[in-house]
């Protein structure tokens, strides 16, 4: 059996992932819609590298033809030009790098691009997978390059790829792992060939390089409050299983908690809230009227999608504002959600100058967030910058007597997130919506309004995505209201 470069990173990461991949293939998870989006932005990405190479050629076959990718690419190889997605075969593996380019006296570069902004480890893993099995095939590689986004690049007008792309020679870096990869494709082919699925414990390999597709599968086991919901737990979570405690409530007294996890730990043994009345009316305090609850929704993409943008630049393009001129007062709602191929910052900006008054203090909920794309926007629209450097101060951070666990409710588990905090102090949830956090939030506005989807579809996300953004500042009012009412 064969071993590609994306099933060898899953061997690397986790050989029980790899088991599954050729023993119980039909049990894996499909791709979730995050996972879908990311794998999306990484083909448009390549496209537009290969526009760097206007006379190569792309081997066209359908991935699992591997006996015609490899013929194919040993025609293409005599030609001496640049080809896209090579297939050879060496030692039971299997690799087709991005680009394989000819350079002098014979030899090729390989060139692979990725839809990030720098050079990680697991970039210097696939890469060298992939120089082993070229020159194992005969292939002489010369250099081996990574081609990633570059954030200082700039839109004006049509993309240059000669600008969007930073290009790093990782040559040494994945020569020096070349050593490694005969003991790990034979330690794979062992495990692929086992009857029985390998026993590995779960832990931060989990998640890292990439969330694994088991996980739901591997942490079944997991009673609630375990712990792995930890307040910032880390690695100790895994060292606590490791011992054999997978409780909250089982860790001894004597173990060395963070003040915060001390509090998680004796709010689930007392099943009660942990609540902080001064440390929560102080903040209370901090407040001045009109109050001005503002929530933001942005996207981020490699390819900038307007000019004056960069990649992975965080794009505004949906704000729900609520408005509340006296503490007994009702709010009134202002909302704003992008219609589409313009870009909406100078409109967003525009707006908020109007909406946001001259005094009072603007609330948000990891106001760090709704601050730093305000600032990145004027950074391109610097008609604004005295304004924003006007209202900077007004900021005030909801999120703070939860992150400072002043008030902590067992039903959290170790997050002060608002999907978090909100059903736990409440009652109110964002379940049943159709959009429930940001990153759906953000994909499905592109989709709807970059992607070829019929205007019904069109319209009905866009309501859907007005549900939402106008529940996450209905949800501060809601947990401000609550608060108040604790230090009565």
């Amino acid at each position: 059996m064969l071993i590609s470069k994306s099933k060898y990173l899953n061997g690397l990461q986790c050989l029980k992932l790899l088991w599954f991949k050729y023993n119980l293939k039909d049990q894996i998870p499909p791709p979730n819609a995050a996972t879908q989006a990311v794998f999306d932005q990484g083909h448009l990405v390549g496209e537009y590298a290969k526009k760097l190479f206007p006379d190569g050629l792309e081997i066209r076959r359908e991935h699992f033809d591997i006996p015609g990718i490899i013929e194919d690419s040993k025609k293409a190889i005599a030609n001496r030009t640049p080809i896209f997605e090579a297939g050879f075969e060496y030692n039971g593996g299997f690799a087709r790098a991005d680009i394989l380019n000819p350079v002098l006296d014979g030899l090729w570069d390989i060139i692979e691009v990725k839809s990030s902004s720098e050079v990680k480890p697991v970039n210097l893993l696939d890469s060298a997978f992939q120089l082993y099995v070229y020159q194992g095939a005969g292939i002489p590689i010369r250099s081996v390059f990574l081609y990633c986004i570059d954030t200082q690049y700039v839109r004006h007008g049509d993309i240059d790829p000669s600008k969007l792309f930073a290009k790093s020679d990782i040559t040494a870096e994945v020569r020096q792992l070349l050593p490694e990869i005969p003991r790990n494709l034979a330690s794979m082919h062992q495990t692929i060939a086992q009857a029985q699925v390998p026993e590995i414990r779960i832990g931060p390999h989990c998640k890292d390089p990439y969330p694994c597709p088991l996980i739901d599968h591997c942490w079944e086991f997991l009673p609630a409050h375990n712990v792995t919901t930890l307040s910032h737990g880390g690695n100790k979570a895994f060292q606590l299983l490791g011992e054999g405690i997978q409780s909250i409530n089982d860790i001894p007294s004597s173990y060395n908690l963070t003040a915060h996890q001390t509090i998680q730990k004796k709010s689930i043994e007392s099943k009660e809230p942990r609540i902080d009345k001064s440390q929560i009316s102080e903040f209370l305090n901090t407040l001045k009227y009109p109050l001005y609850y503002l929530d933001f929704e942005t996207f981020a993409t490699a390819i900038p999608l307007y000019d004056n943008l960069r990649p992975y630049m965080k794009v505004p393009f949906q704000y729900s504002l609520h408005v509340q001129k006296h503490p007994k007062s009702e709010s009134e709602h202002f909302s704003f959600l992008a219609e589409g191929h313009t870009d909406p910052r100078p409109e967003i900006l525009a707006n908020l100058q109007k909406l946001l008054g001259s005094a009072g203090s603007i609330v948000a909920y990891n106001a760090a967030f709704e601050k730093d794309a305000l600032k990145k926007c004027c950074e391109f629209y610097p008609a604004f910058s005295d304004w924003y450097v006007s209202i900077e101060s007004r900021f005030v951070d909801l999120m703070a007597p939860f992150r400072s666990f002043h008030y902590y409710h067992p039903d959290q588990d170790g997050s002060y997130s608002i999907k978090a905090v909100l059903p736990a102090l409440t009652g109110m949830s964002y379940e049943g919506m159709d959009i429930q956090e940001g990153g759906t939030a953000s994909m499905e506005y592109l989709r709807v309004t970059f992607g070829d989807v019929d205007e019904k579809e069109r319209q009905k996300v866009r309501r859907q995505l007005e549900e939402y953004c106008k529940l996450d500042t209905e949800a501060m009012t809601a947990i401000l209201i609550h608060l108040s009412e604790l230090t009565c």
